[in-house]
């Protein structure tokens, strides 16, 4: 058996300006495709995704967004009310990590202006912002019908060409969409994309436990406050989410019981027509903001997450997190090429720290922004494994995501078959 890793303990010393904002008239045709996210960003240099030897040159101004002192995250679904680039870049500033696109009430055009004007804004503020197709069930859905229509294989392929990072789709009772869907894109080599399934009354479904394996988390709906067991429900599926290390969404409205949704430590919580259709969206996320943070500051509880620890490596993140929660760290710093660290990571839900992860993997940056209290950071990787340290340490302070005297805990990726644990190590921020 390998050994826990050892954690060592030392002390390191620690303007943006915006374009102008999108538009409408500004947004390039639908049928142009968005800009890439940007890997590196310093005044004067050309964006390049090569990385630097000179990691200590890497410039990120410092912006503090809305957002990154809250765990759970907020998804926003585009819709008319949203079609304003003022509107999409007000969003973004208030923290929104994740937009829904629904094509019921949007139309493909608007969509790949919304997608550009999304992905131009993000690269401006240096945040990686994903996106999400969710394909709703047809109308005339009888039994007997397929599980996932010609019109919505359409609209799956539409969203692949959009370059979205996540893809929704309704479970049904038997979870058979969901298994068409994950065939589909390891035919289409689109492995890398992740699926959520949206399950309403669980207490119905037949196969939630096959459902959580074939999807990558669950959309919960349908679950009025009102009914018996409500809290108790809903929290039962999360925690068969977490325990899965699986994400959890709860689909809510502002007067949705937010604070008993709360209670059940999701990744994130959904608005719909309130951002998509309603008249005021950037006040429903402020609403939604300011309502998540209180609960989040009053609530002291012990996370209840029985997650199975099966490999050494599972162990040596474990171990860390719980470093962390023991020491009040204010931070977890994760250095991975993968995603499986992070998602451990908040997976275990830290009870003070959040989880900042740097990767030089622009679409994983995106795909981790639906985790709970996880904050994304592209940055490319030096040969030399201290250089990409010092850099992702340098960003940290320049960016002010952690006060001056912060305690840290890093966590680096095995980068090669040779080391088959975690690096684990404690630093304070000067």
């Amino acid at each position: 058996m390998l050994n826990q890793p050892h954690v060592t303990v030392e002390r390191r010393s620690a303007e943006r300006t915006f374009a102008s904002s999108h538009s409408t008239t500004t947004i390039p045709a639908a049928g142009q495709a968005p800009l890439p996210a940007r890997t590196e960003v310093s005044p004067g240099l050309k964006h390049t995704e090569t990385p630097d030897p000179l990691l200590s040159r890497h410039e990120l101004g410092p912006k503090a967004l809305t957002g990154l002192s809250r765990k759970t995250k907020i998804i926003a679904t585009l819709g008319p009310a949203t079609e304003n680039g003022d509107v999409l870049r007000s969003l973004l500033e208030a923290g929104v990590s994740v937009f829904r696109v629904n094509l019921a009430c949007f139309s493909r055009e608007s969509v790949m202006k919304a997608v550009y004007a999304i992905r131009s804004i993000s690269t401006e503020l240096q945040r990686p912002v994903a996106l999400m197709l969710e394909v709703l069930p047809s109308p005339g859905c009888t039994p007997g019908a397929p599980a996932i229509t010609e019109s919505d294989w359409a609209d799956i392929r539409f969203g692949l060409e959009c370059g979205v990072d996540w893809l929704a789709i309704s479970a049904g009772r038997d979870g058979d969409a969901v298994r068409q869907l994950r065939q589909f894109l390891v035919e289409q080599k689109r492995s890398n994309l992740s699926i959520l399934a949206r399950i309403k009354n669980p207490s119905t479904l037949i196969a939630l436990d096959q459902i959580l394996q074939d999807a990558d988390g669950i959309i919960l709906s349908g679950v009025s406050q009102t009914n018996e067991g409500y809290e108790e429900e809903t929290f039962r599926v999360i925690q068969k989410c977490v325990r899965a290390r699986k994400l959890a969404v709860l689909a809510t409205g502002l007067n949705s019981g937010v604070t008993s949704a709360l209670s059940a430590y999701p990744d994130a919580l959904l608005l719909a027509a309130e951002t998509s259709l309603g008249s005021n969206p950037l006040g429903s996320v402020q609403t939604l903001d300011g309502l998540i943070r209180r609960e989040e500051s009053n609530d002291l509880r012990e996370v209840p997450a029985d997650i199975p620890l099966t490999t050494e490596q599972d162990k040596s993140v474990a171990a860390a997190v719980h470093h962390a929660n023991e020491t009040r760290a204010e931070a977890i710093v994760v250095l991975a090429r993968l995603g499986d660290t992070a998602a451990l990571c908040t997976a275990l839900r830290p009870r003070q720290a959040r989880v900042f992860v740097f990767t030089p993997d622009a679409r994983l940056a995106r795909r981790l922004r639906l985790h709970y209290a996880l904050e994304s950071i592209v940055l490319p990787f030096s040969t030399a494994p201290k250089a990409t340290l010092i850099a992702a340490e340098k960003v940290l302070r320049e960016r002010k995501f952690v006060t001056a005297g912060a305690k840290l805990v890093f966590i680096t990726d095995p980068l090669d078959q040779s080391q088959r644990t975690s690096s684990v190590s404690v630093r304070t921020m000067a």
